[in-house]
């Protein structure tokens, strides 16, 4: 009788905030939960994965994922479907796109299985974010489409209106301006008939981004202003951190100076205290601006160079996330499309089965009637027998055809992933850079920048060019050691002459770190292999050493015989790496990551030391590495003496 009483407490407070819009008081609600059990429970928890989902995600999903276990113990697949879209959309927020797809794909199937049209909208906006994030805006305006009218049809306001926002800013970003606007007004008129504040922040900041796109500034500056107030109303951080940037970006050009700088500068504390680093990149990019306009020269540079890291690192997350999604919903149609080969192939085989019986049957019979006919059925079994026999060798030619292209399929992939790791790489360490060095350009183009101004900006350009100039050096001699065809001309190399060029190539490094070079080579030492791999093995290993040295280290070049072997050992006293580093970096697997920053901010992607590897791989010697976290790091490269040769 108590729980009884309970439930019918319980649906009519969750029906009022359905209407009503309005975030409940979870802590009652999660006050009652324990004294709960059965599909009251059930109901409960879905509705505090729904509320809790923006705000406390971590607890939303264990709520989410006890009411998915409960509803398939219960065999309730309308709730299971519920706690299925609310672990999808959980998952979307949190960037795994591949677990948000999967969970949002079975939330639709079975919510359309028991005819939920409200359930099914609401995970159509889930798959229509997805494609978002893919930038397949055409479909994802589909999928908010088929959200809307699903909706409309279920008289779910909360998602009619959500997906009508949807359509609009999605709208906005294929240019498709007048039916942006067409769908934001849509929004805002529903909201205002039903009188309930339901995302009117992000319906009238799309509207200020129509009015920007068309040039009508005052617009767009008074629809902003607007939606700014909405979302301090409204509580939405991440709205008002994404009102603000555009806001101060429509007082720069329309030369309000000063409430561009307090836009922008409340914009990134919010950003910054909540961690969205998109807006965050985007007020860099606009204080650059602002303080190019006001002059401050050097705060322009440092927003400048904070928004294109910010950049960088959300250009390249966002790119793997990408594909990594896109390679989720390749494989679930490759997986259909394999099932429903197999499926027409077993119901082929099934005919080829009754056909057979067929005839058995009427050769039977007529085995019977006449014994001439059985003499023509013996034959014609004979033929059939053959005809079998081809089919078989057929298919067997078949299955090795699809082996083969497996195996080259395969190939491929490698050969592909191979690829992708050296765009990102060349994307990656070339676009920071050559930014930068561009921004330097630009302004002197302009002649915004001074004498003493250019000068205390060249040692950062060295920076950038010496960091240009080891990506590329690197990266082509690694190319040339992938190609088809590459040959090493092994010689006898005096060792102490190639470790004095390299001294004398990064001399520049060292002394801009007061760093001691103690070069213990005897200078009889010989090695047999290619100078030129070689070189580059001992410049990339010094490198790191200075970039990981601080300021006055030492650093400790030494060489001596082993047996048949000439071991050459490089030892700094720098910042060391721990054995998880230790183990990665020595890993047989190719990575190009970007490596840990140097002591001086110095960045690098991780290709020089691979380099080192397959280098001296190449010419028949072994790489080491014995670190230790805050002690330094000691690297060692043993390669065939020269003696071996002479014997």
């Amino acid at each position: 009788m108590k729980r009884i009483f309970f439930f019918g407490f319980l649906l009519p407070l969750l029906g009022i905030l359905e209407v009503s819009g309005q975030v409940p008081d979870t802590d009652s609600l999660e006050r009652v939960l324990p004294n709960t059990e059965g599909n009251t429970r059930l109901v409960l928890l879905n509705e505090l994965a729904t509320f809790l989902r923006e705000t406390k995600q971590e607890q939303a999903l264990d709520y989410a994922l006890e009411a998915e276990k409960l509803a398939k113990a219960q065999g309730d697949k309308s709730e299971e479907a519920k706690a299925k879209e609310n672990i999808g959309w959980i998952y979307y927020r949190q960037g795994q796109w591949q677990k948000s797809f999967d969970y949002s794909k079975e939330s639709y199937e079975l919510a359309m299985e028991v005819e939920d049209l409200q359930e099914a909208a609401r995970v159509l906006n889930n798959m229509g974010a997805l494609y978002y994030e893919q930038k397949n805006y055409p479909q994802a305006i589909a999928q908010f489409k088929n959200a809307y009218r699903l909706s409309e049809e279920a008289e779910d306001l909360y998602t009619t209106i959500r997906s009508l926002n949807n359509v609009a800013y999605n709208f906005t970003l294929i240019d498709e301006l007048d039916s942006a606007r067409f769908y934001a007004i849509k929004a805002i008129e529903a909201n205002e008939a039903a009188g309930s504040p339901y995302l009117t922040a992000f319906s009238h900041r799309v509207i200020g981004d129509i009015y920007l796109k068309k040039a009508q500034l005052d617009s767009a500056e008074y629809v902003f202003e607007l939606a700014w107030e909405m979302a301090v109303e409204q509580g939405i951080t991440s709205f008002q951190a994404s009102i603000l940037h555009r806001l101060g970006n429509v007082y720069l050009t329309n030369g309000k100076i000063d409430k561009a700088k307090a836009a922008l500068d409340r914009g990134l504390e919010i950003s910054v205290e909540n961690q969205y680093l998109d807006e965050q990149s985007k007020s860099h990019k606009y204080l650059a601006i602002y303080h190019e306009k006001v002059g401050d020269i050097n705060e322009a540079f440092r927003h400048q160079k904070l928004y294109l890291q910010l950049y960088d690192s959300l250009t390249d997350q966002s790119t793997r996330d990408r594909l990594a999604l896109m390679q989720g919903m390749f494989q679930d149609d490759l997986n259909q499309s394999e099932l429903d080969l197999l499926l027409a192939q077993n119901e082929n085989q099934a005919a080829k089965l009754a056909f057979n019986r067929r005839i058995i049957i009427i050769i039977s019979v007529a085995a019977i009637v006449v014994l001439a006919l059985m003499i023509w059925l013996y034959f014609l079994h004979r033929n059939v027998k053959r005809t079998n026999t081809k089919l078989l060798d057929h298919q067997n030619k078949i299955q090795d055809q699809n082996a083969d292209l497996a195996s080259k399929s395969m190939e491929l992939e490698e050969i592909n992933q191979t690829k992708n790791k050296l765009f990102s790489v060349i994307g990656h360490d070339l676009r920071g850079p050559v930014g930068q060095v561009k921004t330097i350009v630009d302004l002197l183009i302009k002649g915004e920048l001074d004498q003493e101004e250019f000068e205390e900006l060249l040692k950062n350009l060295n920076k950038d060019v010496d960091s240009v100039y080891f990506t590329l050096d690197n990266t082509l001699k690694w190319s040339m050691a992938q190609m088809e065809g590459f040959k090493i001309n092994r010689t006898i190399v005096k060792l102490n002459a190639v470790v004095k060029s390299s001294i004398k190539l990064l001399d520049s490094m060292i002394k801009e770190k007061g760093i001691h070079v103690n070069n213990q080579l005897q200078g009889d030492e010989e090695i047999f292999a290619d100078r030129d791999l070689i070189e580059v093995v001992i410049r990339n290993i010094l490198s790191n050493a200075i970039k990981y040295s601080n300021l006055g280290d030492e650093i400790l070049l030494s060489a001596d015989y082993d047996s048949d072997s000439c071991v050459l050992c490089i030892n700094d006293q720098g910042v060391g790496m721990s054995k998880e580093q230790l183990d990665k970096l020595l890993s047989d697997e190719y990575v190009f990551s970007g490596s840990q920053l140097g002591t001086k901010q110095e960045k690098g992607s991780g290709l020089g030391l691979q380099v080192c590897k397959e280098f001296t791989r190449l010419n028949g010697g072994e790489l080491s590495i014995d670190s230790e976290l805050g002690k330094g790091t000691k690297i060692c490269i043993k390669l065939p003496a020269a003696f071996l040769v002479n014997n």
